[in-house]
């Protein structure tokens, strides 16, 4: 059976044969699976595909290298998390991502001011969250790099702009383009990396007409994800956004002492909700996950409870590891 694989399949395989690194050979090789289409002509080369992956991250991981980023990018995956901001030319998106990061992008009143992924790092309380701004995404254009990295974040921030007209259009061009690539935005995380959890931000929200293109909007979207109508220009409602990236991420910070010694509170390891004492150990150094007898945590009170390497754990709470 004929497998018919397309244009933009050549073109990353061709891409994959020019890459020199193992972590480019990886990037290229979740793009070629991304736009692989699905059908039964293409069953054996999706599973050769794979096979090739595993090899390489074995590879990878025999080299002493971590995936999530890689040099191809400039900048690796840190932090607690990391997002991705998404979206059609001049929605706004550096803008959000220069008022409540470190990062400085280059902003300009036209389309495709933004040439290359910038990543910056959010602040909330004692922990920081990586937040990137992408180029924009049309009909026409997707980013290199982008399906896979957006393939191994966290989670995806989509940028709407109220100030325009075509606000419908240009983001049913984003899903469009997505779509096409088998990447489609979702409510809630699924674990398959082809369904990217998302909020949507419906920026400038102080713009002339806005308000009922925010109608409009909400009528497109209904009830896929939520939408949060803000403006780059109020720092009220951008000041918001750690404090809602720290909840709906569901991360969770834990510090640790050791037996006799007061806890270590300005560093915490952070996890996800639904992780465990055994995934804390693991953040710390593997032996401790092999060889932890028990745990002994403070939640909220003077008394300690005694937990296994299977405890759940909650925001805030303090570990004291017996090995």
């Amino acid at each position: 059976m004929p497998t018919n694989t397309g244009p933009e399949y050549k073109k990353a395989e061709e891409a994959f044969r020019a890459a020199k690194t193992i972590d480019e050979k990886i990037t290229r090789l979740e793009d070629m699976m991304a736009v692989l289409p699905k059908h039964k002509g293409t069953d054996h080369l999706f599973a050769d595909l794979k096979r090739r992956m595993s090899k390489l991250l074995k590879q990878q991981e025999s080299s002493g290298r971590k995936s999530g980023g890689g040099p191809t990018l400039g900048f690796e995956k840190e932090g607690a998390a990391q997002v991705i901001l998404v979206g059609p030319p001049n929605s706004g998106k550096s803008s959000i991502l220069r008022a409540i990061t470190n990062a400085s992008p280059d902003i300009g009143e036209y389309p495709f001011s933004t040439h290359a992924m910038q990543p910056g790092m959010v602040q909330y309380e004692d922990i920081q969250i990586q937040l990137v701004d992408t180029p924009p995404v049309t009909a026409e254009f997707m980013p290199t790099h982008l399906l896979s990295v957006l393939r191994g974040a966290e989670a995806a921030l989509l940028v709407a702009d109220l100030s325009v007209d075509s606000l419908l259009d240009d983001l049913d061009a984003v899903f469009q383009a997505f779509e096409l690539r088998h990447v489609a935005f979702v409510k809630q995380a699924s674990g398959d990396r082809d369904r990217v959890r998302c909020r949507l931000i419906a920026n400038k929200k102080d713009a002339p007409g806005a308000v009922a293109r925010l109608e409009l909007l909400r009528e497109m979207i209904a009830d896929r994800f939520e939408i949060l109508p803000m403006s780059s220009n109020e720092p009220t409602t951008l000041g918001m956004l750690p404090r809602m990236l720290f909840e709906w991420l569901g991360i969770v910070r834990v510090y640790t002492k050791a037996p006799g010694k007061k806890p270590e509170l300005e560093k915490p390891y952070t996890v996800f909700a639904g992780q465990t004492v055994g995934d804390i150990c693991s953040l710390i150094h593997k032996d401790f996950l092999q060889n932890l007898r028990f745990a002994r945590m403070w939640r909220g009170s003077e008394n300690p409870l005694t937990v296994s390497k299977h405890e759940p754990v909650r925001d805030r709470d303090i570990l004291e590891l017996h090995i």
